[in-house]
């Protein structure tokens, strides 16, 4: 059974300038609305399930890593975003799968515990039909942007389902293994990473991300967090504000030869 308050709190973080940066061309993947639209869905669905159960060793798809990729690069806000849906910074692991000579295996097994999951907790497929491409995606993509939860807005095609190669790693006991992904929970044991895997039956024309998002036992953020398209805000910066980002600077701090500006910076 969905939790009505956990539900309402995935429901209300606002996504869209995740979107906004997704459908940029130069610094992001240059994705129509509908199928950002679409992709906010699965992403919604696929925190709740991070929420919902912690210690299970999941696999989310590629395009739904996508999302959460670009989430976290907004460092600031998916801080805030984690504290107010989890409580906890729900942390993203990239080596899942990378480690061990069980690997597949445990990616199969982590891409079909998400399917499972997915569609006992929210009653549809975990695979929708899916237009040719993502120009194509419509009417689903102006139901997903009226209904944050509306599940055939998806449009995941079976043939082209990719798991992604990371996830938030789950600690359920010693020794557990989570499949390019998963969520960690704060139990006893040590997180292995495997890749996270593509549905039962599908491997064939499946694939996995090659990072996860390991939530920290004690809910705190990771000593080491980095970030990605842009820079880490500067503490106390009178008025500082950047365009889009800033530009590098050579170990040296002389500007590089060819030296080009990133789209993010340091707010």
């Amino acid at each position: 059974m969905i939790s009505n308050k956990d539900f309402n709190l995935i429901a209300a973080l606002d996504l869209s300038p995740i979107k906004v940066k997704l459908m940029h061309k130069q610094s992001g993947e240059g994705w129509s609305l509908e199928k950002a639209n679409a992709m906010e869905i699965e992403y919604r669905r696929f925190l709740y399930l991070m929420k919902a159960f912690p210690n299970e060793q999941t696999a989310p798809l590629v395009d739904v890593d996508t999302f959460w990729h670009y989430h976290i690069l907004d460092t600031m806000k998916y801080a805030r975003d984690c504290d107010q849906a989890f409580g906890y910074f729900l942390h993203h692991y990239p080596y899942v799968g990378m480690e061990g000579e069980d690997g597949a295996e445990v990616q199969q097994e982590a891409g079909q515990r998400m399917r499972d999951l997915y569609e006992s907790t929210f009653g549809e497929d975990y695979l929708h039909a899916q237009p040719a491409n993502d120009l194509d995606y419509g009417a689903a993509g102006t139901a997903a942007a009226n209904n944050p939860w509306y599940g055939a807005a998806t449009g995941v095609e079976a043939a082209d389902v990719q798991t992604a190669w990371c996830g938030a790693p789950a600690i359920s006991a010693a020794g557990a293994q989570t499949a390019w992904c998963g969520a960690p929970a704060g139990t006893a044991g040590t997180v292995q990473a495997a890749w996270c895997g593509a549905p039962a039956g599908k491997a064939a024309n499946m694939a996995t991300a090659w990072c996860g998002a390991p939530v920290s036992q004690a809910g705190k953020p990771a000593a080491n967090a980095q970030t990605a398209w842009c820079g880490a805000p500067v503490s106390k910066a009178a008025n500082a504000q950047t365009a889009w980002c800033g530009a590098p600077v050579s170990q040296a701090g002389k500007a590089a030869a060819n030296a080009q500006t990133a789209w993010c910076g340091a707010p």
